[in-house]
């Protein structure tokens, strides 16, 4: 079980890392102005638009500009957040995992949806986008498998920590 563990972690630190990254920029230039994002940033954007033929990020429809306000404004603090406590080994990065995990496998399923729906989907494009499908499921097994007793799951206080409650 300890090896699982070990390898259901790294593939929540990597997708965790990902978003933390990849959110503020690259995908906030979906919905923020141009002008606050460096050239090579913007430049970064278009080529990989063009390079894996990603219609949605050359031109965001709607949906997926309020699912990028999602990933800024929900995911991306999580993501952080999620990175943290399971490189310092808080019992409530299972918690913040299975939420993270939850949030992307639903934005990813609209998109997945959108792209294989649309028959735009290429094998390249699709290679962009199944990871993190997979990644989220990873999470979510991750938050829900947690060997954290489930009394304490909020806590990172011992039991001798928390105050009584009369």
């Amino acid at each position: 079980m300890g090896f699982f563990s070990a390898v259901a972690d790294a593939t929540v630190v990597l997708f965790s890392l990902t978003v933390a990254v990849a959110a503020p920029l690259i995908d906030a230039q979906s919905v923020l102005p141009r002008h606050l994002f460096p050239a090579p940033l913007v430049s970064l954007k278009r080529w990989y638009a063009r390079e894996f033929g990603d219609y949605l990020m050359a031109r965001p429809p709607g949906f997926l500009r309020g699912l990028v306000w999602l990933e800024l404004a929900f995911l991306w603090p999580l993501a952080v957040a999620t990175l943290y406590g399971v490189l310092a080994r808080r019992r409530w990065a299972a918690t913040t995992s299975l939420i993270a995990g939850v949030s992307t496998l639903t934005s990813m399923s609209a998109i997945l949806g959108e792209i294989l729906g649309s028959k735009k989907a290429t094998p390249k494009l699709l290679q962009m986008y199944v990871p993190f499908a997979v990644f989220a499921v990873i999470a979510i097994l991750r938050g829900l498998c947690s060997s954290t007793p489930r009394g304490t799951a909020g806590s990172s206080l011992g039991p001798s920590a928390r105050k009584k409650r009369a």
